[in-house]
């Protein structure tokens, strides 16, 4: 439908880039079910129940929102950079509570589907942007109060440098948050046997175990950027319920919230 609407789509990738060309043409082919809540990616729907409170929650743990409060008090100069968005499940999350959002993916086929999902509504304090996250923070160098990638890194090639970019564009002070498949056997158990091969929950061939980065070594890379990681949490996902959960176990998925150092 989408390359219908769209016929004139490119996928970016340039020569700095770290987008995985081969991941661009795969998620070119789900572009049409990204919004299918019943669909083979209902599982990043059902993950706004969990991420997007572990945002909120965690803003409010520092101080940076109140307890009930959507938005801060200084609301038109806070701002969130949701990186490799996608269709934007979870950018649009996050716009629809208050919050200027931006969503930034390479791939315009699905920044072309998140822009047509919210063509008709009236949601000012949300953008999307195609480029790459080495580009983009370029040009927007400590802009954000708070910089998330969620379900991105482990479908880029080198992360010390998409890192490195995408903390360049968060405020000093600011907060990343990640969140990722763990690299343990559990964790591959659970993404590629359970979501792609058994549930089919997941397109196959989606993850490959290689990309996988472990809690520890991300951890030390966000070091050697100045960003410390103050808190983490475990995630598990029920293929056949469709429904995440907030665990202390971190062997499958976790969360991670860190601070750039001022």
């Amino acid at each position: 439908m989408y390359k219908r609407l769209f016929p004139s789509i490119r996928n970016y990738t340039t020569s700095k880039s770290t987008v995985d060309p081969n991941e661009i043409e795969h998620f070119r082919h789900v572009a049409d079910e990204w919004w299918n809540k019943n669909g083979r990616l209902r599982g990043l729907h059902t993950f706004n129940n969990v991420r997007i409170p572990f945002i909120q929650n965690r803003l409010i743990k520092i101080g940076v929102l109140r307890p009930h409060e959507r938005i801060t008090t200084s609301s038109q100069d806070f701002s969130i950079l949701d990186v490799g968005c996608g269709g934007g499940i979870l950018t649009e999350g996050l716009s629809r509570l208050g919050y200027n959002v931006t969503g930034l993916d390479p791939n315009s086929e699905l920044i072309d589907v998140a822009k047509f999902h919210v063509k008709d509504e009236n949601l000012p304090q949300l953008q999307y942007e195609c480029s790459t996250i080495e580009e983009f923070g370029v040009t927007n160098s400590e802009k954000y109060n708070v910089v998330v990638s969620s379900e991105t890194i482990e479908h880029v090639t080198e992360k010390e440098e998409f890192l490195k970019s995408s903390i360049q564009c968060l405020k000093p002070g600011g907060s990343l948050f990640i969140t990722t498949i763990n690299k343990t056997w559990l964790g591959r158990f659970s993404a590629i046997d359970l979501w792609e091969n058994v549930f089919k929950c997941v397109p196959k061939g989606t993850h490959e175990y290689d990309k996988f980065i472990g809690l520890n070594d991300l951890i030390e890379m966000l070091s050697k950027e100045k960003c410390t990681t103050i808190f983490t949490s475990g995630l598990f996902y029920n293929p056949y319920l469709n429904k995440w959960y907030s665990t202390k176990n971190k062997y499958f998925s976790y969360a991670l919230h860190a601070i750039k150092v001022c």
